[in-house]
């Protein structure tokens, strides 16, 4: 017989065995009902936390291979799942989304041959010591001149403050960052 694999190469196991899995400690918390349920076609363990009082509910997910409701986020994963995650699902706890940021200047690179023919001026500052100045920084002097030392010719009057984005299989852009727990 063949053996099963997800789109990612991850084998799939065939029931015979089930994965280590971890229950959270909630006995602080009476309203929380947990539940254990095998698979008997994979070797996947859920694990659903329901809060009795506003039935709100998640599933965490234990396995060696990925599905959709992972991907999708209608299951955590339970390799990578939190305590404060599931709390925050189940209404217990709020959560504050911070986008992770990054400083750019815009810029094109000029060839060696360019520079060589002393077309540019250089700036007083070096690419570093540009991004050093920080966020909303003025960069007007700089516009037009080499940073210093490098084939950097910088086009942009500040230095900017960008998101971290990325296009997800599906190509939905999302933005990268963490949660803050309260």
């Amino acid at each position: 017989m063949k053996a099963q694999i997800d789109r990612l190469g991850n084998p799939i196991g065939d029931g015979s065995y089930n994965v280590d899995y971890d229950i959270l400690d909630f006995s602080e918390y009476p309203q929380i009902y947990t539940d254990v349920s095998r698979s008997e076609t994979t070797e996947t363990v859920y694990v659903t936390y329901i809060n009795n009082d506003n039935l709100n509910r998640i599933i965490v997910r234990f396995s060696n291979h990925t599905n959709n409701a992972i991907e999708f986020g209608d299951q955590l994963d339970g390799n990578f799942a939190s305590r404060n995650e599931v709390l925050y699902y189940l209404g217990l706890k709020k959560r504050t989304f911070i986008p992770n940021t990054y400083l750019s200047i815009d810029n094109r690179h000029v060839s060696k041959k360019d520079i060589a023919k002393g077309i540019y001026e250089e700036a007083e500052l070096t690419i570093k010591e540009m991004y050093d100045l920080g966020k909303d920084a003025d960069l007007s002097n700089f516009v037009g001149k080499l940073a210093k030392g490098s084939n950097y010719l910088i086009i942009g009057n500040k230095v900017n403050e960008c998101i971290d984005k990325y296009t997800d299989r599906l190509g939905i852009e999302k933005i990268r960052g963490k949660c803050i727990y309260e």
